[in-house]
């Protein structure tokens, strides 16, 4: 069995949205049989947030191309709190997954933060293969 693990792009969010945003559109390559493993990793960037300022959201996984998935995937990104050094990062956690896959279908990656944020966060997701 081998694996393929894709990275998204990092992309900033706007500090003042709570709605969805498009993170990246990853192409599943060649030979994949599922989708087996889902990472998130948040992050501040810069300086700037606020003692207490909570980190975290939702990333979700659309394809309009793969019918097993029966539309949307969410996964939860987990969550931090400002340390007061006025950055802040979230780790990314492994969400295991064992989804069917088309090769060469399309998955749209998206993040929805749970709270404005007085500066803007980055996310970026991994994908990972089997």
């Amino acid at each position: 069995m081998s694996y393929k693990s894709i990275c998204t792009i990092a992309t900033s969010m706007s500090s003042t949205e709570t709605t969805k945003t498009l993170i990246d559109t990853i192409t599943v390559p060649q030979g994949i049989k599922a989708l087996v493993g889902v990472l998130c990793n948040i992050w501040t960037g810069t300086a700037g947030t606020t003692t207490l300022e909570g980190l975290g959201g939702v990333l979700e996984l659309e394809s309009d191309d793969m019918s097993p998935w029966g539309g949307t995937q969410q996964f939860l990104t987990g969550s931090t709190v400002g340390n007061g050094a006025g950055w802040s990062a979230l780790q990314p956690t492994m969400h295991p997954t064992h989804i069917p896959c088309t090769p060469g279908a399309h998955i749209k990656v998206s993040a929805t933060m749970d709270i404005a944020l007085t500066i803007n966060n980055k996310v970026r997701a991994q994908l990972v293969f089997e």
